[in-house]
Formats: structure tokens, sequence, C-alpha cells
């Protein structure tokens, strides 16, 4: 089942306001220690040093970009020429590494920036598949009727896919 947009939009921002409310450690600050306050502006002198709160490496990064390549490997054998099944192939095991996303453990500007956008191509690229389905199980439907649906919905995917590409490196550089 697919989300419109809006719809998108209000769960991720649900999400931001969930997980503000939420510890380091997944408890609620209400519930869990106090954190201390750097009011300074100096690093060293909270419990808070920029080292302790990042974790090594960019969490949106590490968990987008194997998602994303794998569209972009998508996206270049269609360039190429794919059949359905080769297609299909490629689609499920996007899904597979689509699965492994937590989303929850994302950031908003890195849901914003880079995951709605990475979603939505990835959606595209499942309606497609869905649509191509349908027409080779209609006996009345033709490969050359279908390809138009199909390239449009490829386009679409290959501009959110794009979109994508470019929130995940403005959020990497944060």
């Amino acid at each position: 089942m697919r989300l419109s947009a809006a719809a998108t939009v209000g769960i991720l921002l649900s999400l931001v306001l969930i997980l503000s409310s939420c510890g380091e450690d997944g408890t609620t600050a209400a519930g869990g220690t106090a954190s201390t306050a750097n009011t300074s502006g100096d690093p060293s002198t909270s419990g808070n040093a920029p080292s302790q709160t990042k974790p090594a490496g960019n969490p949106c990064r590490r968990q987008l970009r194997g998602f994303i390549d794998a569209m972009g490997r998508l996206r270049d054998d269609l360039a190429r020429g794919l059949s359905y099944d080769d297609y299909l192939r490629e689609v499920q095991s996007t899904r597979t590494v689509y699965a492994r996303i937590r989303a929850g453990k994302l950031t908003a500007p890195c849901l914003v920036a880079s995951g709605g956008p990475s979603e939505r191509a990835f959606n595209l690229y499942i309606d497609a598949a869905n649509a191509w389905g349908d027409c080779l199980a209609t006996v009345t439907c033709s490969t050359r009727s279908v390809e138009p649906k199909l390239q449009h919905k490829w386009a679409l995917a290959s501009h959110q896919l794009a979109v994508a590409e470019r929130g995940l490196r403005v959020v990497s550089r944060g």
C-alpha cells in the first residue's frame, strides 16, 4: 500500500516528535536520567562532548547508502535493458536492502532530504513492476502498450533517486 505525500509528511513529523522525546538509550527524558545542558557553548564543560554524542560514521549515510546504490544499479540496468523476470529479481533484491533500514534511527533531516525521496523512487519501481506484471497477465495487453507507462514511472523514479542522492550528500556533510 502506498501513502500519499501528505500522509508521508505527517508520519515523518510524528516520528520526529516521538524520537525527540526519547533519550539516547530510547527511554523518555522524563523517565530516564537528566541530561546535562551546556549553555556555555564549550563542549568540554558538558558530559556530552562531541565525540560522545555523535556515533562513528554518519547514520543516515550508513543506513541509506546501500538502498540508494541498489536503486542506482536498477536504474543503470534498465538503461541497458532488462526482461520482466530480471527486473522483478532486482526489485526484490532492492526490497531486501530496504527491509534492513531502521527508520527510527534516522534523523528528521535525513528522512526529509533522502529517506522520503528514496522511498518514493522505490514505490515507483514497484508500481512499474506491478503494471508490467498486470500487462503480462492480460491477453489483450502488449508490452508495447504498457511501455510508455513504464518509461514514465522509471523517469519519475530516476528523478526521485537523484533527489535522494543529493539529499544524502547534503545530510552527510552536516
